[in-house]
């Protein structure tokens, strides 16, 4: 059954001419199926989709009057009868079955707070994606409230902000303060941290050398500074912290350049007792350990994971990479297209991480390594070559990969404890919601380099679109990412 369930949901939304040329009504994935959000599959999710039946919403920022999109199960800014009719076959379907409906995955994209200026030119190295409602500051709280809107609408559940000591700026962390957490929807929002430690830290020749004093002891003020935020924003805002284990995540970016190459015993003991103080300022600051998840994730499809790697992970509860893309070496301007080949490499990168993360355990607590994949679209970099992705191809991806994930990881080494406090769900990063450089912005467009315009479908909601079709609203908008009880034969 779980086979079945697996093809079914995975093939189950197609482009609109499949779809009606199938036999039958498509199987929606379970979650999707939850139209209210409520938990439960029953009649009350086929009401929601009968009565915003033919809606369409336009594709302005804001929904037309009347359109509720939560019924928008296919993402294409419409409700047809076809909708009606999937969600109708799906309640039926996993109304005869006696499994209980699993948790929707939590998706976290990345948010950037250190948008002080206007002067961005479209189409420059420094704007490679355009927010569809034009410039913005991230001091802007009516900017935010729009965010947080389309983030709930498109599926986006945690808000990773990037975070920056303030010895290096005191913009980018004050705006969090005035505009994010200012607006009146930010109770709908979960956040977590991505801290920015190559730009924090001293480094040479592009490695961050833990046998420094000045590395160590800002690491460790970084930590203390990163959880009195956290405490800060818990304070004075009802926005919720994200937290695996019951603790606060924290998303570090560039690890895998921490230590000289080949990095020594000596300088791997300094490391681990720098983060082991580190966890200990935390915790002594916000009140919990910090849930590190580090960017230690195997770029190579050689199957080797090289040995600092595998030194480097024992720090971390979880390892991810920041862009699947991050392998796309800079110096070429060439043009690439998603190929079946490189989504070929992008299946043995999980495959290998996942038997390396099989063998390694976290240094603090002894549980495995959580494998965190990255699903983010295209990306336009400038230097770089650029990877290019359209609707389709980007829903097709994210089905593809987070199938297997689910497969060969999470019900493989997780399934013990998927739904309780370590796992409530699976999570997925999908990239940047406003990172303009990268060119990768999941938010609607006006261009994105990373996304030709003979490509273009949906009038710039393509990549929000498709992600909304894998992986549905964001449920968590009104009800907490909490512990509940693992199905007992998981369906996805």
């Amino acid at each position: 059954m779980r086979a079945a369930g697996f093809a079914l949901a995975g093939n189950a939304v197609r482009a609109p001419a499949l779809l009606r040329g199938q036999e039958g009504p498509p199987l929606l994935p379970p979650y999707v199926t939850d139209i209210d959000g409520s938990g439960a599959i029953d009649a009350s999710d086929r009401e929601i989709v009968s009565t915003a039946l033919y809606a369409q919403r336009g594709f302005g920022l804001t929904p037309r009057p009347g359109f509720d999109y939560r019924a928008d199960v296919f993402g294409r800014a419409v409700v047809e009868p076809l909708v009606v009719d999937a969600v109708t076959h799906s309640i039926q379907r996993y109304g005869e079955s006696t499994m209980p409906t699993p948790r929707r995955p939590i998706t976290v994209a990345w948010h950037y707070g250190w948008y002080n200026t206007l002067d961005r030119p479209p189409g420059s190295h420094s704007q490679t994606v355009r927010f569809k409602g034009g410039d913005y500051l991230s001091s802007d709280p009516e900017v935010e409230t729009t965010f947080h809107d389309l983030k709930n609408e498109f599926g986006v559940t945690v808000d990773a902000l990037s975070w920056i000591p303030r010895r290096l700026t005191t913009g980018n962390n004050r705006n969090y303060f005035r505009g994010f957490l200012q607006a009146p929807n930010v109770a709908t929002r979960h956040v977590c941290l991505l801290y920015e430690d190559t730009l924090a830290l001293p480094a040479t020749g592009g490695r961050i050398g833990f046998l420094a004093p000045t590395v160590q002891s800002a690491f460790r003020d970084d930590f203390v500074a990163m959880a009195r935020f956290l405490r800060d924003v818990r304070r004075v805002s009802p926005v919720r912290i994200f937290a695996l284990d019951g603790r606060p995540v924290v998303f570090i970016f560039g690890t895998h350049t921490w230590g000289r190459l080949p990095l020594s015993t000596r300088e791997a003991s300094a490391m681990q007792t720098t983060i082991a103080s580190a966890r200990q300022d935390f915790a002594d600051v916000y009140g919990e350990f910090p849930y590190l998840v580090g960017e230690e994730m195997q770029l190579s499809s050689t199957g080797q994971f090289s040995a600092d790697r595998r030194t480097r992970s024992r720090f971390f509860d979880a390892i991810y990479i920041y862009h699947h893309a991050a392998n796309i070496k800079q110096g070429s301007e060439q043009r690439l297209r998603m190929s079946p080949l490189y989504i070929q490499n992008q299946i043995t990168t999980l495959r290998t991480t996942y038997a390396a993360a099989t063998e390694i355990r976290n240094l603090f607590t002894g549980r495995r390594l959580l494998v965190i994949p990255n699903l983010a679209p295209g990306f336009a970099k400038s230097g770089h070559p650029t990877l290019e992705i359209g609707r389709g191809e980007y829903a097709n991806f994210m089905k593809l990969l987070k199938g297997m994930h689910m497969e060969e990881h999470i019900l493989r080494y997780w399934s013990g404890e998927l739904g309780q406090a370590v796992l409530p769900a699976p999570v997925y990063v999908v990239g940047s919601w406003n990172e303009e450089f990268e060119g990768h912005c999941v938010w609607p467009f006006d261009f994105n380099l990373s996304v030709p315009a003979e490509s273009v479908e949906q009038h710039g909601f393509d990549i929000s679109m498709a992600l909304k079709e894998v992986f549905g609203w964001n449920h968590y908008a009104f009800r907490d990412i909490a512990p509940a009880a693992p199905p007992a034969e998981p369906v996805f």
